[in-house]
């Protein structure tokens, strides 16, 4: 019921299409992965559990243990993923402190993770392993942040508004997407850079 009503629009939290494409794909997946394996007394899935965030699933395995870190830390993990990707220690650090405000453990309503709220299927697909770990979700956040740079030209609303909203909806809009939450978020991250 919860993807259904979240592809339908009709959940109390407000999501954008992209977050949505992105849980009905996740939780698509794993039922699919489940499909394939033998039931057991373990790894059984039930009707209710094809449509629960991955997280809460019983036969899913605990999340990999969390880093502890401080902000001077997280500091100079921020400037190596400027270094390495060319992106600006500026922006970084604004994405960072918008998406998690320096909070390493932090997951959203939709599934996001860590310090660049990385949600699972996209910190798979960028190489992290533990979205948890500060370095890991830097490295692979400032990644996509620059893979976005570079498909909007170095254009930073554009890159920012496909970093929340995907890039499908930036170029089915053919700019940052008419989502109130969306346009709220590029401005805030632009603010604090």
């Amino acid at each position: 019921m919860q993807a259904l009503s979240m592809m339908n629009g009709q959940s109390r939290d407000s999501f954008s299409s992209g977050v949505r494409d992105m849980a009905f794909q996740s939780m698509l997946e794993a039922a699919m992965k489940q499909e394939h394996s033998v039931p057991t007394r373990t790894n059984r899935v039930t009707a209710v559990d094809l449509f629960q965030p991955a997280t809460l699933r019983s036969t899913e395995v605990a999340a990999p243990k969390k880093v502890e870190v401080n902000n001077e830390e997280v500091d100079t993990i921020i400037q190596k993923a400027s270094e390495r990707f060319g992106v600006n220690v500026d922006l970084i650090r604004s994405v960072v402190k918008t998406e998690s405000n320096f909070d390493a453990d932090v997951v959203s309503h939709a599934g996001a993770q860590g310090l660049m709220q990385l949600m699972p299927q996209t910190a798979q697909g960028l190489g992290v392993e533990n979205p948890f770990d500060p370095e890991q979700n830097v490295m692979g956040g400032t990644k996509y942040l620059k893979q976005m740079l570079d498909r909007y030209d170095g254009d930073s609303k554009l890159a920012l508004a496909a970093y929340n909203a995907g890039p499908g909806n930036v170029d089915k809009y053919g700019g940052v997407p008419p989502f109130q939450e969306t346009q709220h978020y590029v401005k805030k991250v632009l603010n604090f850079a």
